[in-house]
Parts: C-alpha cells; structure tokens; sequence
C-alpha cells in the first residue's frame, strides 16, 4: 500500500477531491477528523491543557467544549492555535500511523489517501511517497468559505490567510489538482491525477 499526502487551503476543493478518490478504492483519513475525536473526546487527554490555554469559559462540564468557541479562537488567536498545534500534532501523528499500519496490514487498499490542510505547515508531508496538492483561485475560496460556512468576508480571508500560502504548497506537490470550476471539471481533473499515481507506481 502506497502513503499520499494531500493538501490545499481552506475550502479549496479537498473534500470533494478526496470523497472522488476514496470511490476509486483508496482508504482515505482525514487529520482534522483525527484531531476532533482527541480534542473533544469526553476523556481527551489534552482538556485540561485546552482550558489553560483558551480560559474555563470554553468548558461547561455538562456539554464539554464549546465547538464553535474552540474554533472560532483557534483561527483568530495565532498564538493559541500554535499552542494546540504543538499539543494535538503528536497524538494525532500517533493515532495516523497506527491507523496506516493497520490498514496496510490487511493488504486491502493499494493506496491510502491522508488529508491535511496543515501538512506542510506540520512537516509531516516528508512521510508520504507522493503529494497531491488542491488549490483554485482566492476568489473562489472566498465565495466558497462565504456560502459553505456562512462567514463574513473578513472572517473568510482570516481563515485563508491563516495557513501557508498556496505557492508553498505547490512547491512540494508531486500533483496538482485544479478545482475551480463546476463539479465535473474538478472530477475529471482528479481522475487524471489517480490515473497518473496508478501508472508512477506500476498499478496499471
């Protein structure tokens, strides 16, 4: 089984890349989803370092963290989201490794496709064979994070801007997705790129 990385930045067109080539046969994860399941487990081994870090008005023992505080701060607050960074990284980076050995064990998948906004920015994408990396054009960011999350335009370019710029990205890509543009051209534009993995790794 072959590691690939991708990434891209925020409301770039990821998730629907991904759900695309998980119909192909790929297993695929998602860091974001790793890192939810330890920080909002209701026995997260990090709760009490996060209400340190973001104050007890976070916290409310009968509903647990507030989510939509937690991610409303991590974005604006550079600072603290650092802080979490350098807190979750390890336990999310241990749970994706046990989980890849799992899953390569069972000589199922011929790729598995891991999804993280920050592999770059986290150092991590060195540990993967191949990196796809997803992008379109800041306008389409924009319009997207606006409709798809219902975020003001200052809150939409805060959230971009938080993370690498897409040039750095680029620079480490084996493959590059363009995702501007309808569904079926971002399909398309996907299935080009799984073709391309199938023939670099000899799966044709």
């Amino acid at each position: 089984m072959h590691a690939i990385g991708l990434t891209g930045g925020f409301c770039s067109g990821k998730t629907f890349v991904l759900k695309v080539l998980e119909e192909q046969g790929c297993y695929t994860m998602r860091a974001d989803e790793l890192a939810k399941s330890i920080i909002f487990s209701k026995d997260s081994p990090i709760l009490q370092e996060i209400i340190s870090a973001f104050g007890p008005e976070i916290y409310d023992r009968e509903k647990g963290l507030d989510k939509e505080k937690f991610s409303e701060i991590l974005f604006e607050d550079h600072e603290k989201r650092n802080s979490i960074n350098t807190i979750v990284h390890p336990l999310v980076s241990e749970e994706r490794q046990n989980k890849i050995r799992a899953i390569a064990e069972t000589r199922i998948y011929d790729f598995l496709i891991y999804e993280s906004a920050l592999l770059l920015e986290s150092g991590i994408y060195n540990e993967f064979e191949k990196i796809i990396v997803v992008y379109t054009a800041v306008a389409e960011q924009l319009q997207r994070a606006m409709t798809r999350d219902n975020l003001a335009r200052p809150d939409a370019e805060k959230r971009i801007q938080s993370q690498f710029p897409l040039k750095e990205k680029l620079k480490v890509a084996n493959y590059a997705i363009d995702s501007s543009g309808p569904f079926a051209k971002t399909r398309a534009n996907t299935m080009e790129v799984f073709y391309l993995l199938k023939k670099d790794f000899n799966l044709l």
